[in-house]
C-alpha cells in the first residue's frame, strides 16, 4: 500500500484551526463582558457558543494529527478516517449547546429580566458579526482547498454564529432603542437554528462514515484516466472505498483484446497503477475483461433485445464463445430494482430465444459511483 504524508494540507487546517481558536476565545470574552453588563441571556449563550466553537478548532487539529499519521500494522489503511471522527464530535458539541442554548431561552422567556444595553455595546456587537462572517469564509475557503470536513463543519457553524449574532443584535437594538425585550425569544431563535445545523452537520459526517457515494467529478476523472491507457478498450465497475480525505483504495475492471499477450497486459496496467496513484492518491487493482472486437453487432442485438427492462442501466463485457457456446456479459442495474433473481430469469429466457443452445452467463452489478 503507497502512502506519503501531505505537509501542506495538515499545515493549513492547523493554522486556520489556531486562528479559529484565538478568534473565538476574543469574541468570546468581549461577550461576556457585554453579557454581565447588560443582563443578557442571549449574550451569555453566544459566548458559550463561541468557545464551543474553539473547542470545535482544537478537536480539528487534533484529528488533522490523527489522520496524517503512517499506517502500521494493525492500521494498514491509516488514521485518515478519524479526521470524520473529529467531525462528527464538533457537530455533537453545536447540538449540545443548540440544546442549552433552548433551555435557557425558554426559561428567560418564562421568567424574563430586564436588559440594558449602552451605543458602544451595540457598535462592538455589530463588529463582532463581521469578525465572524470573515471567520466562516476562511473557514470554508481552506475547508474546500484541503477537503476538510472537519473545516466546513466549523465554518458552516461560524455562519450560522454570525446569523445568530446578528438576531442577538436586533434584539439589543430594539432593548436599547424602544425598551422593547425579545431577549428570551432572539435566544430561542438563534437556538432552533443552531439545532437544524448540528443536526444537519451530524448527518453529513455519518454519511462518510458509513460511506456513501464518491463524488462524480472523482469518479469520472479516475474513469478517463484509465481509458487513456492504450490497450484499455472500456472501463466499469469502479469500486472505490474511502479512508480518509483523499485517501482512496479500489477496482476497476478493464476491457482489453483478448489477443493481447498476458504480458503485455500486466505492463501496462502496472504503469497504471503507479500514474493514477501519484495523480490521484487512489490505489486501484485491476480486473480484466477478455473482448472480442468482432462481436460488436452481436452485442448491439443483445442491448436492443434488453431494452424493454427499464432497471437496467448499461451493458458492458460482452463475450460470445461458439466453441463453448455461452454468452457472458455483465449488466448496471438501478437500486431501485430489488428482485434481482427475476431479472435474470426474465433476460435469460428473452436471450434464449436468440441462442437458444447457448448458457447465458450474466453478471448483475448496482452502480457504486
Amino acid at each position: 500500500m503507497m502512502y506519503f504524508k501531505d505537509l501542506s494540507r495538515e499545515k493549513i487546517i492547523i493554522k486556520t484551526a489556531l486562528l479559529g481558536i484565538f478568534t473565538n476565545f476574543i469574541l468570546a470574552s468581549i461577550k461576556i463582558i457585554i453579557a454581565f453588563a447588560s443582563n443578557s441571556v442571549a449574550i451569555v449563550s453566544d459566548a458559550i457558543n463561541n468557545l464551543g466553537d474553539a473547542a470545535s478548532a482544537a478537536i480539528t487539529i487534533l484529528g488533522s494529527k490523527l489522520a496524517a499519521k503512517l499506517p502500521d500494522e494493525e492500521h494498514p489503511y491509516g488514521y485518515g478516517r478519524t479526521e470524520y471522527i473529529g467531525g462528527l464530535i464538533v457537530s455533537g458539541f453545536v447540538l449540545l449547546l443548540g440544546f442549552e442554548f433552548f433551555t435557557s431561552s425558554i426559561k428567560h422567556i418564562i421568567n424574563p429580566s430586564p436588559t440594558t444595553f449602552s451605543l458602544p455595546m451595540l457598535i462592538i456587537l455589530f463588529i463582532v458579526i463581521f469578525v465572524k462572517f470573515a471567520l466562516a469564509k476562511l473557514y470554508r475557503k481552506n475547508g474546500t482547498r484541503t477537503k476538510s470536513i472537519a473545516l466546513k463543519a466549523i465554518g458552516t457553524e461560524a455562519v450560522g454564529d454570525a446569523c445568530i449574532s446578528a438576531i442577538i443584535l436586533f434584539s439589543a437594538f430594539l432593548s436599547y432603542f424602544f425598551a422593547i425585550n425579545i431577549d428570551g425569544y432572539a435566544g430561542l431563535i438563534a437556538s432552533v437554528f443552531i439545532i437544524f445545523n448540528g443536526i444537519t452537520l451530524i448527518k453529513e459526517t455519518f454519511d462518510k462514515i458509513i460511506g456513501q457515494r464518491v463524488e462524480k467529478e472523482v469518479s469520472d476523472e479516475i474513469y478517463a484516466a484509465v481509458n487513456e491507457c492504450e490497450i484499455v478498450l472500456g472501463s466499469y465497475d469502479l469500486i472505490l472505498h474511502n479512508y480518509g480525505v483523499e485517501r482512496y483504495v479500489g477496482s476497476v475492471n478493464v476491457e482489453v483484446d483478448e489477443h493481447l499477450a498476458t504480458s503485455e497486459i500486466c505492463a501496462r496496467l502496472n504503469q497504471l497503477q503507479i500514474a493514477i496513484y501519484k495523480r490521484y492518491r487512489v490505489y486501484l487493482v485491476f480486473g480484466i475483461y477478455a473482448i472480442n472486437l468482432g462481436q460488436q453487432s452481436a452485442k448491439d442485438c443483445v442491448i436492443n433485445s434488453l431494452s424493454e427492462f427499464k432497471s437496467i442501466k448499461s451493458l458492458h463485457a460482452f463475450f460470445i464463445n461458439t466453441a463453448k457456446k455461452t454468452v457472458r456479459f455483465d449488466i448496471v442495474v438501478d437500486f431501485k430494482e430489488k428482485n434481482l433473481k427475476q431479472l435474470r430469469s426474465n433476460i435469460t429466457a428473452k436471450l434464449s430465444q436468440i441462442y437458444p443452445s447457448y448458457h447465458i452467463f450474466i453478471v448483475i452489478d448496482r452502480e457504486f459511483v
